[in-house]
């Protein structure tokens, strides 16, 4: 018998095209799913109707009653704040679809960890085309994920996640204040105040729309395209935001050797910091491309 409850997460607005299909990959999940919780944003298509006839035709599936449109991320915030009976959370898009063994095979994970302590879990994926036809697949994490691989890297996507009870408690008193981050936060969170587990194997289909391909599903034309206009767009104000406000939020807590690492890339000053920043004796990006790039930005005085 499964004596662990997983509740799953789900945010949405205007996903009538694919929320049924997110919803019928995670009803038919081979670990039972206790409870499914979609806080809807204020959609303007059919996705409250959809979302209606699910929460009728399955019990375990929950409206939250909401009133406006909070936006991203303050609509998932909305969700991990609520009071859930719950041992394991998972954190759904309203768009992807996920492989029937994705929660069971987190949950076989997070059993093997302490349950007093925060800890994330993360899992590969298939990158796909609006019609679900597989494309590529995601990175493969090849070694422990500590606190400084965080700050400039996106460990895994929020989707492939699940935490523990003790990591969604923590996270009501250590949310961002003015950072629009969500995975990354959380990555930052645990990492430094927990634990991060990966699992390789794809847990999930994740489909990407032409209009929102982000720099992890890129083909190289298109990565260096992203890599330039980042460049000399600017588009490093959100990483300045997200770590001033981490710094401020929970900084104060972490141990020494992150604090002051933070603390080193939080700063505003150029002198002497640049040269700190430069010669930091620490990998920040997995691609050497991106890691040159990224002590070019410090030289420059970007972040």
């Amino acid at each position: 018998m499964n004596s662990k409850k997983a509740v799953v997460l789900l945010a949405s607005y205007n996903g009538e095209k694919y929320i049924g299909q997110q919803l019928d990959s995670i009803i038919r999940q081979t670990y039972p799913v206790e409870a499914v919780y979609v806080r809807d944003d204020g959609s303007t298509d059919g996705t409250p109707g959809i979302l209606k006839k699910y929460s009728e035709k399955y019990p375990n599936i929950h409206v939250v009653e909401s009133t406006g449109n909070l936006g991203y991320p303050g609509c998932f915030y909305a969700l991990t704040d609520l009071d859930i009976d719950g041992d394991y959370f998972f954190f759904s898009d309203q768009d992807d679809v996920w492989h029937r063994e994705k929660i069971a095979r987190a949950v076989e994970m997070l059993e093997k960890e302490d349950g007093s302590m925060p800890v994330a879990y993360y899992a590969g994926y298939h990158i796909c085309d609006e019609n679900l036809n597989i494309v590529s697949e995601s990175f493969k994490q090849d070694r422990p994920i500590e606190f400084i691989d965080t700050l400039f890297e996106v460990c895994g996507l929020e989707f492939t996640m699940a935490v523990n009870k003790a990591a969604k408690d923590f996270l009501l008193t250590h949310k961002p204040v003015r950072a629009r981050a969500r995975g990354t936060w959380m990555s930052m969170l645990y990492s430094g105040f927990g634990k991060i587990i990966y699992d390789n194997r794809p847990c999930a289909l994740y489909r990407r729309h032409s209009a929102s391909v982000t720099s992890s599903d890129m083909g190289f034309i298109g990565l260096w395209s992203w890599r330039i206009k980042k460049f000399f767009g600017g588009g490093f104000e959100g990483y300045r935001v997200l770590l001033e406000d981490f710094c401020e939020t929970a900084g104060g807590e972490l141990e020494e050797k992150n604090k002051k690492a933070l603390e080193l890339f939080a700063r505003k000053e150029y002198l002497p910091n640049v040269f700190l920043k430069i010669f930091y004796p620490h990998r920040l990006r997995r691609k050497l491309i991106d890691e040159v790039m990224l002590r070019f930005v410090f030289l420059i005085g970007k972040l």
